[in-house]
């Protein structure tokens, strides 16, 4: 563990802070059954990880995540699907409508009590998520925009994790040093190691997991207490 207290700790959004209430791919089938497609979510599934893998992260200026970036991505899965061509517009605003609202996720239950003692802690917080611009308004709907310190989407900042200068943006704002900084997410390459790319500190949030307290060599957490005492241990190292 670095010399340094964690006077910052960055927080991923999705499966981090809060979850969608029914599967991904079982609302775009669900749209597209709607707009006179197929409700195949299986299926679905594999053309949206397709979709993903295969479109290139700029299209026609719009970055990956963004609403617009969406607009070809969604075009893209849901033709696919059988949604007429007349019909793909006001299936994406359906899209987009259902994944701005608040009501269709679910944040984890142990959240507030975290954000609440990292703030009696003194300890800056940031939400730094690959998602689209709408993301600090989703915040404000599911109640915890006004309980981090700020918000960075990589559609407003054009850079996506594990990028580095997605990490120096959050560092900016946050006025702290990459040392003192500790990122938490769910996903090894995108939070764990993008993060230690741009000099944080960080640790993988698995759910699932009981027992493992490390994964190579990186902290490991069940739920977003275990960041509590991560920060505690530095601050008790740099006193020692």
């Amino acid at each position: 563990m670095p010399n340094h207290p964690i006077r910052a700790v960055f927080l991923d959004a999705g499966n981090t802070l809060f979850t969608e209430v029914r599967p991904r791919p079982e609302t775009y089938a669900a749209v597209a059954a709607s707009f006179g497609g197929n409700q195949d979510a299986e299926a679905m599934a594999l053309d949206m990880s397709d979709a993903y893998a295969q479109l290139p992260s700029s299209l026609d200026g719009f970055m990956r995540f963004s609403i617009g970036w969406f607009r070809f991505f969604n075009d893209r899965v849901l033709g696919s699907h059988g949604v007429p061509e007349a019909s793909l517009e006001a299936a994406h605003d359906a899209l987009v409508a259902c994944f701005e609202n608040p009501s269709s996720y679910h944040l984890f239950p142990e959240v507030g009590e975290v954000l609440e003692e990292l703030s009696n802690r003194g300890i800056l917080t940031g939400v730094v998520s690959n998602w689209s611009e709408s993301l600090p308004a989703l915040c404000r709907g599911l109640g915890i925009a006004d309980r981090v310190d700020f918000i960075v989407a990589s559609a407003e900042v054009r850079s996506e994790k594990p990028d580095r200068a997605i990490f120096e943006r959050a560092l900016f704002r946050a006025g702290i040093s990459p040392e003192e900084t500790l990122h938490v997410g769910d996903h090894m390459d995108r939070d764990v190691r993008g993060a230690v790319e741009a000099g944080l500190r960080a640790a993988l949030l698995d759910r699932d997991t009981e027992f493992e307290s490390t994964r190579e060599g990186f902290p490991v957490v069940s739920d977003l207490r275990g960041i509590l005492p991560l920060v505690e241990q530095a601050t008790h190292a740099v006193r020692t």
